[in-house]
């Protein structure tokens, strides 16, 4: 039984990775992979990440701050992935205020969408994971917790480039 799981999950996400890439492919003007930074792009998205960095830092030591006070046993091995989502959020909406998120060549709209989608999904796995009381097991949080944070991870995203986009229509 433990080989059918781990067969259809390596499955999964070879499948979930090939459909990634292609609507990123979509996503780009130019039908490419990668997206086409300018130097000025470039600058501020390595500033973007040491801010991310240190959001991370210093998440880590509030995490550990709650450990050694008995606050964050609740945490199991999800808080380490919590650390991680709170740099990201930090570095992609550094970088979406200073233009430098989305490449040159990509169509902000289609990636708009794809992201709003990727987030409804994991909405939607986060829910049934809380409706279902999967969210907690024996006081500690459960793999539905990733859906969980991965959802608002993406709506944070979906957020910042749809203020953005508004703000640089005003702008013009």
């Amino acid at each position: 039984m433990d080989y059918q799981l781990g067969y259809i999950l390596g499955f999964a996400v070879v499948l979930g990775i090939l459909i990634s890439i292609l609507a990123y492919k979509g996503i780009n003007q130019d039908n490419k992979a990668k997206p086409k930074y300018d130097e000025r792009q470039k600058a501020v998205r390595g500033k973007s990440f040491t801010y991310g960095f240190y959001a991370s830092a210093i998440a880590s030591f509030l995490f550990m701050l709650m450990h050694l006070f008995g606050l964050g046993n609740f945490w199991g091995p999800y808080g380490y992935f919590t650390i991680i989502i709170i740099g990201i959020i930090v570095q992609m909406t550094h970088a979406i205020f200073h233009d430098a998120y989305l490449g040159l060549n990509t169509n902000a709209r289609k990636y708009i969408i794809f992201m709003s989608i990727i987030s409804v999904i994991n909405i939607a796995a986060a829910v049934s994971g809380i409706i279902s009381g999967e969210m907690f097991r024996d006081g500690v949080l459960n793999d539905s917790f990733l859906n969980l944070l991965c959802s608002i991870l993406f709506a944070v995203l979906v957020a910042d480039l749809s203020i953005k986009r508004l703000i640089d229509k005003k702008e013009k």
